[in-house]
């Protein structure tokens, strides 16, 4: 067995489609209100938004592979190729959570005021 991790998009993948799948399926049980694409979007907001943060960590985890190959037991430069600078995650998930909650806001406010 090789000592470094495989960065092949497939193993990527493996994880990204359930989470994916499982969003789309959610979303499908929503009923269909005239204004329930606010819940739809909020509730496929957050998933996606995961997932292209993991594609963009994971493309930053194959470049520094590529370039200094990671062994196994390295955790903190697989995690710190996958997260890149913190400040930008931290604002990327504080952006995704405030989309979020101001749909979520939105489609009840909606919904109380028109019935």
């Amino acid at each position: 067995m090789s000592p470094f991790i495989n960065t092949a998009w497939p193993r990527f993948f493996i994880v990204a489609l359930p989470i994916a799948l499982f969003a789309v399926l959610l979303n499908s049980t929503v009923d269909a209100t005239p204004n329930g694409w606010l819940i739809q979007m909020a509730l496929l907001l957050v998933p996606f938004s995961i997932l292209v943060f993991l594609g963009l960590g994971w493309q930053r985890l194959r470049k520094a592979h590529a370039e200094y190959p990671i062994l196994k037991s390295e955790l903190h430069r697989m995690l710190s190729a996958l997260i890149g600078n913190v400040k930008v995650a931290a604002l990327w998930f504080g952006l995704t959570l405030v989309g979020t909650f101001a749909l979520m806001l939105t489609w009840v406010l909606l919904r109380k005021t028109c019935g």
